[in-house]
């Protein structure tokens, strides 16, 4: 019997993982997008970052992707450290929202999620269609698993057979809570803990001066699954998740000590065992969010700073070629620190301008020397771009007004935009380059003069782009329509000039067909790149 109970209970606790991880994977795979967007608009309000990190999270099932995906921007520069830390800290919030949804006794539920999201994911040809299919799914499974933990556990209490093991926690509460902080890390699953303890306490499984440990440790867990996930290099995503182990065990500290203070006035004493776990969850990580939002950077600098030297200390920064300009010295003066990269951004674009004005070489060359040298040029610019964004996101939390702001998204745009236009000849241009070159084709004198002629106009506009950064040149807009205009009636000319002497069976043109329309099409794209670059300056303007 009891070995019988361990069991079924080993395979529910299994079946709810195995939901959530559903549900966290289908969302990412489907809606990513939608969430980037959430999460991009947070940067303008704390209080707005506590709002996507609840939805991301509720959305998900999972706190820790939530927080996950936060550090990825905050590496772009896309979000302050401040406002990561309230996206994660709302995230804890949203997966205690999500376990209270989850708890919802609805007996035909699940059946009915399994059933919609099957049909969903086998009838639609949408991909997000079918990811939504495999949400529902996984939210059904999650269901299911609950009803077969009730089931296991419905009668733990007529046959007492964990009252040994109770009776030794109930002792010891600071073991029941140090047993669900290695449980949730264990699980990856703060929501899969929670809901295992609040089923436990509705089937009289647990005694109930060892809810709050349980809870407290579930929480401070929640928070450890994420920090060996994020790079010991990536300062300030681990700055963002020790802030948040910091909060969570300094509320559980606070609250664990407490208790005969604050547990009369609790207003859940009337409520179901398993509701009471589930609302004091939710009452607990709301308690956090009030209290340590508006202290986010108060507690997160410090750390980042300690972080920052530690790292400081154990590298050699002045045997980086790369952002050696980018002198950590002025992370707390904003004017000096977007000075820097705005040089180092302008080292860049030299580079980029370089590369680009030789990508037309690699075609004429008789072996991949050449190719090879304009590859190692753009690993040069993707590490400067690198570095010039991880400078900024670090910088971005000393700025004292919109127009530094906005100078920062400034820089940070035009550098990727570099580095677009890097990977454009490293990855297209050359792709085409190689393919002439294994082939033995070449172009016709004609076909020849037309790509030169695109690619000066091109370069032309790259040069525009760059010294409208480097002099803040204002851009008129109806000369740069008629720029771009010009270089896309010049690839029109172009293609309908190749498909003639196709036609007319010119031996050049259908041995280079190929190449030479792609070619065309890449440098257009270039073009693109940089005409949309170009054109919000206008707007701005």
């Amino acid at each position: 019997m009891e070995n019988s109970i361990a069991l079924n209970l080993a395979g529910s606790v299994c079946l709810l993982l195995w939901g959530s991880f559903t549900v966290k994977q289908a969302v990412q795979d489907g809606f990513s997008a939608s969430l980037n967007q959430l999460l991009e608009r947070a940067k303008n309000s704390r209080w707005l970052a506590v709002f996507a990190g609840i939805i991301a999270a509720m959305f998900m099932q999972s706190a820790t992707a939530t927080a996950l995906l936060t550090i990825g921007f905050l590496s772009t520069g896309a979000l302050g450290i401040a406002s990561a830390v309230a996206v994660v800290l709302g995230a804890d919030l949203g997966s205690a929202l999500a376990a209270r949804i989850l708890f919802l006794d609805f007996s035909w539920l699940p059946s009915l999620l399994l059933i919609i999201g099957t049909v969903l994911y086998l009838s639609s040809s949408s991909w997000r269609a079918k990811c939504a299919g495999r949400s529902l799914v996984g939210l059904g499974i999650m269901l299911v698993a609950l009803q077969l933990m009730k089931v296991s556990l419905g009668t733990v209490s007529d046959n007492g057979i964990p009252a040994d093991w109770m009776s030794v926690i109930s002792s010891a509460p600071f073991i029941a809570l140090v047993i669900a902080v290695f449980a949730t890390w264990f699980a990856h699953s703060s929501v899969a803990i929670v809901l295992m303890t609040a089923t436990l306490a509705a089937t009289g499984g647990l005694p109930e001066s060892i809810y709050l440990p349980l809870l407290l440790g579930a929480n401070i867990g929640a928070g450890l699954i994420a920090l060996p996930m994020v790079s010991g290099k990536n300062i300030q995503g681990r700055a963002v998740v020790i802030t948040n182990i910091i909060c969570r065990t300094a509320v559980a500290v606070l609250l664990f000590f407490t208790v005969p203070i604050w547990q009369p006035y609790l207003p859940l004493l009337s409520m179901q065992a398993g509701l009471q776990i589930i609302y004091l969850h939710m009452i607990i990580n709301l308690f956090i969010v009030i209290l340590f939002t508006p202290a986010a950077l108060i507690i997160s600098t410090p750390i980042y700073n300690w972080l920052r030297t530690r790292a400081e200390s154990q590298s050699d920064l002045l045997k980086r070629p790369v952002g050696d300009g980018l002198s950590r010295a002025y992370l707390d003066k904003p004017e000096k620190a977007l000075d820097a990269a705005r040089r180092e951004a302008t080292r860049l674009a030299d580079q980029t301008e370089v590369m680009f004005q030789q990508a037309l070489d690699m075609f004429d060359a008789s072996d991949q020397s050449k190719i090879s040298q304009l590859v190692k040029a753009d690993q040069e610019i993707n590490r400067r771009n690198k570095a010039i964004r991880q400078y900024l996101s670090e910088a971005r939390n000393s700025l004292k007004s919109s127009v530094q702001e906005s100078e920062l998204d400034d820089i940070l745009d035009f550098a990727s935009t570099m580095e677009d236009i890097g990977d454009s000849v490293c990855y297209d241009l050359a792709r085409q380059a190689k393919k002439r070159m294994t082939k033995g084709a070449s172009f016709s004198e004609e076909g020849e003069r037309e790509i030169d002629a695109i690619h000066k106009k091109v370069l032309q506009l790259l040069e525009l782009t760059i010294s409208s950064f480097v002099s803040v040149r204002k851009i008129d807009g109806k000369k740069l329509l008629k720029k771009t205009k010009h270089i896309r009636d010049l690839c029109d000319q172009s293609m309908q000039n190749h498909n003639r002497r196709f036609s007319n069976n010119q031996m050049t043109s259908q041995g280079s067909s190929s190449i030479h329309q792609d070619t065309v099409r890449e440098l257009m794209k270039v073009s693109w790149i940089l005409d949309q670059r170009l054109s919000k300056k206008a707007e701005a303007n």
